[in-house]
């Protein structure tokens, strides 16, 4: 055989393994894309979303996290063990409002998203394109409190976004607590 020959079959290999490279991160990209949630429409006798892109409910994170001194992980417990921080489950937020506060029309509201077993259509604040992985995990890990990115969310009837959350917003940060800066940190 000579050289050249040799040379061919490592060339269709190595040209195999980016053509499959390529597919699966086709397939995962596309994978991402059907995992994620669509908006439904709540079930009979659940309430309706209202149609201004305003919150379900007039959740005040001031009367839970500052008045009532509540953890943000009691609420957002997957922040510590997941990428996700996590949006209360309407089971979460009936374990305490069965005996509390059970007149107030918030949360006869949320009572009836809970009767009508639908979850609550809570409009994103913060969203991060598909091609960055964020964790929440490593910066709860890290000491980072909520409040660097969240504001003081205390403070706050409802929830607005606060921060920029661009990439350079980002590796300022991770520069300032000598947190890593290699591209594949985030884009992965």
């Amino acid at each position: 055989m000579s050289r050249r020959d040799d040379a061919y079959p490592t060339k269709t290999l190595g040209s195999v393994a980016i053509a499959l490279l390529f597919v699966g991160l086709l397939a995962s990209f596309f994978s991402a894309r059907a995992q994620q949630p669509t908006p439904s429409t709540p079930p009979a006798g659940a309430p309706q979303p209202p149609a201004d892109g305003s919150q379900p409910i007039a959740f005040s994170h001031r009367v839970h996290a500052d008045t009532n001194a509540i953890s943000c992980q009691l609420c957002h417990s997957d922040a510590r063990r997941s990428s996700v921080a996590g949006i209360p489950s309407v089971q979460r937020c009936v374990q305490c409002h069965q005996t509390i506060a059970t007149k107030q029309p918030e949360v006869v509201k949320l009572m009836a998203y809970w009767k009508a077993k639908t979850p609550l259509p809570w409009v994103r604040v913060y969203d991060l394109p598909d091609y960055v992985r964020f964790t929440h995990k490593r910066h709860v890990l890290a000491g980072i409190e909520c409040q660097n990115c969240h504001g003081d969310v205390a403070k706050m009837d409802a929830a607005v976004r606060t921060a920029p959350l661009t990439m350079g917003w980002c590796l300022t940060c991770h520069e300032q607590r000598h947190g890593p800066t290699d591209c594949l940190t985030c884009h992965y």
